[in-house]
């Protein structure tokens, strides 16, 4: 259409006129900004020290002759960060970087110490004083993101008030890490400001975990849509979240939300002994393994009523269950055999459960058409099978004894080391045979 013909429409036709639609190209700008938002360097762990010592070198014979701007920021993460920031040889590369900031025309290195203050932020700390101070003095400088970011933020440079700035929006927010992104911070899981904020976030919401609104807000913070789950400090935030449960129990639907949402994120805690499980509570830790349990018994019932038809089994499946209502097992793990397994692999995907193939073990004997419920009762472990395989019953400091947890199991092999055992025929006698040995 040309000019003429616009402005005739314009004139005549203005409501039949169709305008773009703006916020396609919002979200546009948002995707391009997310896939490569502002350069922060991230030095390696093992090269900070001497790439601090380079850019002390530097600083001291004022040679700047074949280093990138890329560089000079990283220095700048290395000198500042938790390591080095109170170390006084560094200080007069820190004097250096803060007199950068107040003099330097390139804007790239202007945003990336703006980054450093964020991410080295600590709270009453001299050098996070240091670098307000100086970034202050350069309002309007900055890029397009950091500007918005301190239109939308207007403590982010005051230290003292700058965590309840972050911490502000997150309370109020059904989805706290979106909403971060959208305000300008493109990575809210960062470390410095963003983790102290997160600390008050969580502090704030904590007395109130016991609602399902507030489970799902902080678990959708802890692991948000495609992106990987917190690390640093997520351990508090899993405590928080199991802390409500120690003498009560939530709903089933509950325990299965939590249980399936933190295990999905941070691994089975009886199977990893590292990550956010190295030092956790051991009390808050039991109520997850109590869930587990739960989790693992009631699933082994279900798929071994789906794929075994024997008039045995209801009764056993009900025994069992009452004795884990009853508290009295403590720990169970699950052996599929092939079948079994194929319908357990199933219903995992569909549930849309991470980590399919280690929420549960193989059983190899019988052409896999056996599968295994192993439980420790007390000091006792106990194995019970499916179709016409006997209960069998170990102390559990027998070296021969199954050891729970184990990627694969041998039916044959724990039946053959069995010193004690019993068929499940008539079902009352072994009821009462298995109460009496447990």
């Amino acid at each position: 259409m040309r000019a003429s013909d616009q402005l005739q429409c314009k004139e005549k036709f203005l409501y039949k006129c169709v305008f773009p639609e703006l916020t396609h190209l919002e979200r546009a700008v948002r995707r391009v900004q997310d896939r490569w938002p502002d350069v922060k360097p991230e030095p390696p762990e093992k090269e900070r020290n001497a790439l601090a010592r380079e850019m002390l070198g530097r600083v001291e014979r004022s040679d700047w002759s074949g280093v990138s701007t890329w560089r000079v920021t990283a220095g700048a993460v290395a000198a500042f960060d938790e390591a080095r920031r109170d170390a006084e040889a560094l200080a007069p590369l820190r004097a250096f970087y803060l007199r950068e900031i107040e003099a330097t025309e390139q804007q790239t290195i202007l945003d990336g110490l703006f980054w450093v203050y964020i991410e080295s932020f600590y709270p009453g700390a001299d050098h996070t004083k240091r670098l307000a101070a100086s970034l202050s003095q350069r309002a309007g400088k900055f890029g397009a993101r950091i500007n918005q970011l301190l239109a939308n933020f207007d403590d982010l440079l005051s230290p003292a008030k700058a965590v309840d700035a972050v911490a502000r929006p997150m309370v109020s927010s059904s989805e706290p890490y979106s909403d971060l992104k959208k305000l300008g911070f493109p990575a809210p899981h960062s470390p410095g400001l963003l983790y102290f904020a997160y600390l008050a976030f969580l502090e704030a919401i904590k007395g109130r975990l016991d609602r399902p609104d507030e489970q799902k807000r902080l678990l959708q913070w802890l692991r948000p849509e495609n992106t990987q789950a917190l690390q640093h400090g997520a351990t508090k935030a899993i405590a928080a979240l199991l802390f409500p449960w120690q003498q009560i129990s939530p709903s089933e639907s509950v325990q299965s939300y939590l249980t399936e949402s933190i295990v999905g994120a941070y691994g089975d805690p009886r199977l990893i002994r590292g990550g956010v499980w190295a030092a956790f509570p051991q009390q808050l830790k039991g109520v997850l393994l109590r869930w587990l349990t739960r989790e693992d018994m009631r699933f082994f019932c279900d798929i071994i009523t789906k794929t075994q038809n024997h008039h045995h089994w209801p009764p056993r499946r009900d025994f069992w269950l009452r004795l884990f209502k009853e508290r009295r097992i403590d720990e169970a793990w699950v052996a599929f055999g092939g079948a079994a397994r194929e319908h357990a692999k199933q219903y995992y995907k569909e549930t849309g459960a991470f980590n399919v193939d280690k929420r549960f073990a193989k059983q190899l004997d019988r052409g896999g058409n056996t599968s295994l419920l192993i439980m420790r009762i007390g000091n006792k472990i106990v194995v019970d099978g499916c179709h016409s395989y006997k209960t069998h019953i170990f102390r559990a400091d027998d070296p021969t004894a199954p050891l729970l947890y184990q990627p694969n199991y041998h039916c044959d092999v724990i039946m053959h080391r069995s010193a004690l055992s019993k068929s499940h025929n008539p079902i009352p006698n072994w009821q009462l045979w298995v109460e009496q040995y447990i």
